[in-house]
């Protein structure tokens, strides 16, 4: 649901924080911040320290405290009843925990599940003053915008691999139209793509990072396939189709900046379509 007042946040329809909320936010430990580090550090045998290898992001736990209070004729322990319906545990995928920040004061978005909700029955509880905190499990610790960006995707000119992968490929024929896809996080963000036939052998990359995505397949005017390049999955008309992909394939990414993505195959410039969707992406 949409949130217009700073430092509020929603969670399966319940809002929670702001001016003249029952549900009052003490503070929020989690959200700002690295999320955990997975790292790929390896001993160095024999000998002192470490081998440094790669690092990524783990997941992010966000945990709130709030206080809830009586609203009207409704008391403060209805209203904690309210809340403990609206962050009840889910068996599988994740919900967006909506918020809005005075920096970039725009809504985000975190998706998360409730992984713990504490409160304690004490003589504050009985005078209509509680205190509770909200655990909540982010599996992907990345936090977006909620804005939706859309953009379309031409068909451009055949490219050419090079034998060594560290030059960029180079252009064999026809012009080379490219789509601008601007992420304004300081996060990396993985983009959907879906496209339309009729159209062979696909081809689609981001030329800024040299990354290249190969299809092996003749798509029909009917067929429909979209590219998760979060969940790296590929449906074809809703169907598992990863397979489609060649080995040499790469899987696109969009770092904070501006990327120029490419999309080519032997088709149609109208006949075949392809768009493509992101969110800014922080963390």
């Amino acid at each position: 649901m949409p949130i217009t007042t700073q430092y509020q946040f929603s969670f399966n329809s319940q809002t929670f924080g702001g001016v003249g909320s029952p549900f009052q936010i003490l503070n929020v430990d989690g959200l700002e911040g690295l999320p955990v580090i997975r790292n790929q550090d390896d001993n160095r045998g024999y000998n002192d320290g470490m081998f440094t290898g790669q690092d990524f992001l783990g997941s992010r736990t966000i945990s709130i405290v709030m206080n809830v209070f009586g609203a009207g004729a409704t008391s403060a322990q209805a209203n904690l009843n309210t809340l403990q319906q609206a962050l009840l545990p889910q068996v599988s995928g994740t919900t967006p925990l909506y918020f809005l920040l005075p920096s970039p004061n725009n809504e985000q978005f975190i998706n998360a599940r409730v992984r713990g909700f504490r409160t304690t029955i004490d003589p504050n509880y009985t005078y209509g003053y509680i205190t509770c905190q909200v655990d909540f499990y982010c599996p992907i610790p990345i936090i977006y915008d909620t804005t939706l960006q859309t953009a379309s995707m031409t068909l451009g000119g055949a490219l050419g691999r090079t034998y060594n992968r560290i030059y960029p490929l180079v252009y064999l024929s026809g012009s080379a139209p490219y789509t601008a896809v601007l992420n304004s996080g300081w996060a990396t963000t993985y983009p959907t793509i879906t496209f339309s036939g009729p159209i062979t052998n696909p081809v689609f990359g981001n030329f800024t990072q040299n990354q290249y995505m190969f299809f092996n397949y003749t798509f029909v005017d009917t067929d429909v396939c979209v590219i998760n390049l979060l969940d790296r999955l590929v449906t074809l008309n809703g169907l598992p189709a990863r397979n489609l992909l060649t080995a040499t394939s790469d899987w696109l990414t969009a770092p904070p900046g501006t990327s120029q993505f490419y999309y080519y195959g032997t088709g149609t410039t109208g006949a075949t379509s392809a768009t493509i969707t992101w969110r800014n992406a922080y963390i």
